[in-house]
């Protein structure tokens, strides 16, 4: 391929549900090939699987590309030059180059039922032989073709397959390739239902789309020396190919629900942050030198090049995503996380107890929480953990009433002179809150950790919160004294 022809690649998904972390990956690494070289990435649906169609989650898979980052120049709702970019909108086109096929003898007709076909398989797997199409249609003649079609018989169309010719290409990931035709058979091209198989219309729409590089998945690498048949067949030239290594569990099995793999959809709801998702997408099957895990979209178009691709499957480490997203949490401008924080509380809290007072200066009061959860969390789902409380009625377990019933500490006396203090205290804020409360905790002989303890548990109803002057001061004197009150009655009046 000349160097001065234009990068264009791909991304084609089948509209069959959600984008996962496969095909995300996919189409990353497409649109840092397109980025890196200047060249255009092409959306394409690939459609024509009624059986498995969901038309539904076309906008899902756009959405979720959009939500990600990753724009496209040409193709489904973009438009270009080398449309239409649905499969389904191109029957004609696949139709045109079939019959261009079987007028040059390099395909024919095949009139076998799904049933014979069946049979066939059959009896070569109880002589356990390998199955091939036993080319029963290719000697029939062609006035008995003709009949046939004039007569309305259903037909497939297949490929003449060239007899003991080696195919040689070259894969960027797993180097030289050589497959012979006599391990294939006369592989269909045209369906009975006059729908395309996959290798036909995504070798046609490749070229004439001009895709340069074809860059996609490994279960993909038995498709290409039938798709680069059709391209020889048809005289066009071929894209270079890259096939990714595939992304597997912990354990080494197929990737799946139980590794923590979801659409990017449900990555997106748990409070997964896009640029997370980019950054942990890059470091599965791919590296360069350095030990850097965290890097930029702008770092890693820079730095991506295909020859750094492995051979070895990827592992999907849910625990890693985690950790990355925490790290862009904690990178994050404060009042941006405020922003995506009161976003998420409309729908996240919607089923909550809510204060009465819950929405009252809510924006002033989430910049005012962030900064003490930023450091603690790991998704944005967390921060709905951490901040529910302050706008959520506190209710207490059982294990929370009776908390201090084998504790020296006598948390009613903690809770009756800190309801005293805070009463008496006239400006509520968390320097003078902490000065006041460290003074009682003195006063009572306490240490701090055991003072604390008790007011946490009356606040948050739980012994984890927020630091906790900080959190009274944004709860308000009159929520704090409420709820200090309420957990010594609740403590008090228990049997």
């Amino acid at each position: 391929m000349g160097k001065d022809k234009e990068t264009r690649v791909r991304f084609a998904p089948s509209p069959t549900g959600h984008l996962h972390i496969g095909s995300a990956r996919t189409a990353y690494f497409n649109w840092l090939f397109a980025k890196k070289n200047q060249g255009k990435l092409v959306l394409r649906i690939e459609d024509t699987d009624a059986a498995r169609h969901v038309e539904q989650s076309l906008e899902s898979l756009t959405h979720a590309l959009r939500w990600l980052g990753l724009g496209w120049d040409e193709g489904y709702e973009a438009g270009g030059g080398s449309g239409p970019y649905r499969q389904s909108q191109r029957k004609a086109i696949y139709a045109g180059y079939a019959q261009k096929l079987i007028d040059a003898e390099k395909a024919y007709p095949c009139f076998c039922s799904p049933q014979n076909l069946a049979q066939q398989r059959q009896q070569a797997e109880k002589e356990g032989k390998t199955y091939t199409y036993n080319r029963c249609c290719l000697n029939l003649k062609r006035s008995e073709v003709q009949e046939r079609i004039a007569k309305g018989s259903p037909y497939a169309v297949r490929i003449q397959l060239p007899h003991r010719h080696k195919i040689h290409f070259e894969d960027t990931v797993y180097g030289n390739i050589t497959v012979d035709t006599s391990q294939l058979d006369d592989f269909i091209i045209l369906r009975s239902n006059q729908l395309p198989t996959y290798n036909f219309s995504a070798t046609i729409d490749d070229a004439l789309m001009k895709i340069s590089h074809v860059i996609r998945g490994e279960d993909h690498l038995s498709n290409t020396p039938k798709q680069i048949i059709i391209y020889h067949l048809l005289g066009f030239g071929l894209p270079c190919f890259t096939h990714l290594p595939m992304i597997l569990g912990e354990d080494g099995r197929k990737l799946s629900k139980r590794h923590g793999s979801v659409s990017i959809e449900a990555y997106k709801n748990q409070g997964i942050l896009p640029q997370a998702i980019l950054n942990y997408l890059a470091l599965l099957g791919w590296s360069y030198t350095g030990q850097q895990d965290i890097f930029s979209v702008q770092e890693a178009v820079e730095k991506f090049d295909l020859s750094r691709l492995h051979k070895k499957p990827a592992r999907f480490d849910h625990q890693k995503l985690l950790w990355i997203n925490g790290c862009y949490i904690r990178g994050m401008d404060p009042d941006r996380l405020a922003a995506l924080i009161a976003q998420r509380m409309k729908t996240g809290l919607k089923d909550k107890d809510l204060r009465t007072d819950w929405d009252r200066d809510l924006e002033k009061k989430i910049k005012m929480i962030v900064p003490l959860i930023q450091e603690r969390i790991k998704t944005l789902d967390e921060a709905m953990d951490w901040i529910g409380p302050f706008f959520c009625k506190v209710s207490y377990s059982q294990e929370a009433v009776h908390f201090f019933d084998r504790k020296k500490t006598d948390a009613p006396l903690v809770l009756q002179k800190t309801i005293e203090a805070l009463e008496n205290q006239t400006i509520f804020s968390g320097p003078n809150i902490e000065q006041n409360l460290r003074n009682l905790a003195q006063e009572m002989d306490l240490s701090l950790r055991n003072y604390t303890q008790v007011v946490r548990m009356a606040l948050w109803g739980n012994k984890v919160s927020p630091p906790l002057f900080e959190t009274i001061a944004i709860l308000g004197k009159e929520c704090t004294l409420h709820r200090l009150k309420n957990y010594l009655e609740a403590i008090t009046a228990k049997t």
